[in-house]
């Protein structure tokens, strides 16, 4: 028997399919209670959201690149490819060095720098029409619970505790301007908003 044929018997087939579920399994298990799982994965990553949505989903399989920056962001799936390859034990290694702590460490300082500054979530007192209301996303609800509160608020609001881009908060604020629930004064070059 040829060494290639050695080889090839004793290493485990591994295919883009169990790859893709494997990466899909250790990222769901990685934001299992992060709002977003999403767009934390393309903070985290770099990479576009839709990409992030397909490694989630189990749609496909990384590429090399993109798998081996995957296990060096995330414990979960350097020790997924461990256990796919049959090397448990540089798993184990990786732990009692300390490894996996300091990865841990460095994955939840990204999630907390991306994480709200404040509670999103404010009791909201507006009057709104209930056909208008069930159209409106959270940011906006946030946005007026922080208007009914006396607050002045500027779009870039929604962009530092939401973590969205301004074109989003921008479309948020224009449906409520659109909807009449609020008001704009310009200030200099941006406007600040208010209760009408």
């Amino acid at each position: 028997m040829s060494s290639t044929q050695i080889e090839r018997d004793l290493l485990p087939k591994i295919t883009d399919v169990m790859i893709a579920r494997c990466i899909s399994n250790a990222l769901r298990h990685e934001h299992a209670d992060v709002y977003s799982a999403m767009k934390q994965i393309e903070r985290i990553t770099g990479m576009n959201a839709l990409t992030a949505s397909n490694w989630y989903k189990g749609r496909y399989a990384p590429k090399s690149s993109h798998l081996l920056m995957l296990a060096a962001h995330y414990p979960e799936v350097l020790q997924a490819l461990c256990k796919l390859m049959g090397i448990e034990s540089l798993w184990q290694q990786a732990i009692n060095l300390g490894l996996v702590e300091n990865m841990r460490a460095k994955l939840n300082k990204k999630w907390n720098r991306f994480s709200a500054i404040e509670d999103k979530f404010v009791l909201i007192h507006v009057r709104v029409n209930a056909h208008i209301a069930v159209q409106l996303n959270q940011r906006q609800l946030w946005f007026l619970g922080h208007l009914q509160q006396g607050d002045k608020m500027v779009a870039t609001d929604i962009v530092d505790t939401w973590c969205v881009h301004a074109k989003t908060a921008r479309r948020d604020v224009k449906g409520l301007l659109a909807a009449k629930l609020i008001s704009a004064d310009r200030i200099g070059r941006t406007f600040q908003y208010g209760l009408l």
